[in-house]
């Protein structure tokens, strides 16, 4: 059971308000008790018994008053240590509301989709017309809003805390609204170029709230830094110098897991890493398909830019090849796919130190471009 579930949250919001009250009522019966036993002793001075009495009843009080004490100051030390602790220390009233907020609320609405869209019915892509001067990457309306309002919510330092006061991890994922509300529990496969783009951004947009770093091994490149440096921007998870490489690389088949920091907290990515992300939380693979070209390209070559479509594989090779020989495939050193189809060319979603250094997932080929240092491969139909 987790921290954000109703029942647990309710149980533990209730019996710690309770441990609360008695904190505060046992010392006013003290007192109460005390007043009581002091005028029965000047009432009746002779009478003995009054002094044990108000001895036992000022050991019982100061007992049950310690009882809450202990527990809290118990379950402070513990910290995020247990999960039992987690939930105790950021337990909350629980709300039967939801925890979306419209990040557009109070704003004037902008319609950004033509109105002769509406006799087609809902448009195949995604719109990416809204800017921001905070979030250098490019995404929906929507998104961006979210993602713009959630740059500084934590850092590696504070990130467990947060997460605990929020109900955990998955609880602060779902209330975000928009796409990380929608695909937080979605376990099964896109079949639209419109879901696809969502579960991009449902990636993108996490990594980028967190401020991933780049790590592939053996090259690391900071969030909004560069690569073998020290310096990062100031809404990276990892700040200033910390590099996060002491167990190795990050979770690239269960994205959910590594967001919420299950198993271990390392929000790191890298190129191929970032493509296996998004494809597993598609439902396109199950498993690692990234880092094996030859395999994945065997039968599905797209000829040319012109022919590219939204969820294509690149692959990126240093010297020329050709692509319908996969013997000349050698040297390859960069993996990306294709986000975004328009007329003229075709926006590529990089996962890479691309990423990490720009702060921006996206860069764009023209549909004239006849570069013979890349292939592209057709993974799956999407309507």
């Amino acid at each position: 059971m987790e921290c954000g579930d109703y029942a647990l949250s309710g149980v533990l919001y209730a019996v710690k308000n309770i441990l609360n009250i008695i904190m505060i009522i046992a010392p006013i019966l003290a007192i109460v008790c005390f007043s009581l036993a002091l005028i029965k002793s000047v009432m009746n001075p002779d009478d003995k018994k009054n002094i044990p009495k108000l001895k036992n009843t000022g050991v019982a009080l100061f007992v049950v008053f310690l009882i809450p004490v202990i527990v809290n100051a118990f379950m402070a030390l513990l910290g995020s240590n247990t999960q039992l602790s987690s939930c105790w220390n950021g337990s909350k009233k629980p709300s039967t509301k939801s925890e979306y907020i419209d990040p557009y609320k109070g704003e004037k609405q902008t319609f950004l989709i033509d109105a002769s869209e509406y006799e087609k019915g809902v448009p195949k892509q995604l719109s990416f017309d809204c800017k921001s001067s905070k979030v250098k990457a490019q995404f929906s309306c929507e998104t961006l809003k979210i993602v713009e309002n959630h740059l500084y919510d934590f850092d590696y330092n504070t990130f467990s805390s947060y997460m605990n006061s929020h109900g955990g991890a998955d609880a602060y994922i779902r209330g975000l609204g928009g796409v990380f509300t929608k695909y937080r529990d979605f376990h099964g496969k896109v079949k639209t170029v419109r879901e696809f783009q969502e579960v991009s951004e449902y990636v993108f947009g996490l990594m980028y709230m967190y401020g991933f770093d780049y790590y592939s091994g053996s090259k690391y490149c900071k969030w909004g830094g560069s690569c073998g440096g020290y310096s990062s921007s100031d809404d990276a998870f990892y700040p200033g110098a910390v590099h996060h490489t002491s167990d190795g690389l990050s979770n690239r088949l269960d994205f959910d897991a590594l967001i919420t920091g299950k198993g271990e907290v390392n929000m790191t990515t890298n190129c191929n890493w970032t493509v296996d992300m998004v494809y597993n939380k598609a439902g396109i693979w199950h498993g690692g398909k990234g880092a094996s070209p030859k395999s994945m390209c065997a039968g599905s070559v797209v000829e040319s830019v012109s022919n590219y479509q939204v969820g294509d594989v690149i692959h990126f090779y240093r010297s020329a090849i050709d692509i319908h020989d996969s013997s000349t495939w050698n040297d390859w050193y960069h993996v990306a796919y294709v986000g975004e189809v328009y007329d003229d060319h075709v926006v590529v979603y990089d996962g890479g130190s691309y990423l990490t250094i720009n702060r921006n997932h996206k860069w764009t080929i023209k549909k004239s471009d006849k570069s013979n240092k890349r292939v592209a491969c057709h993974v799956i139909d999407l309507q």
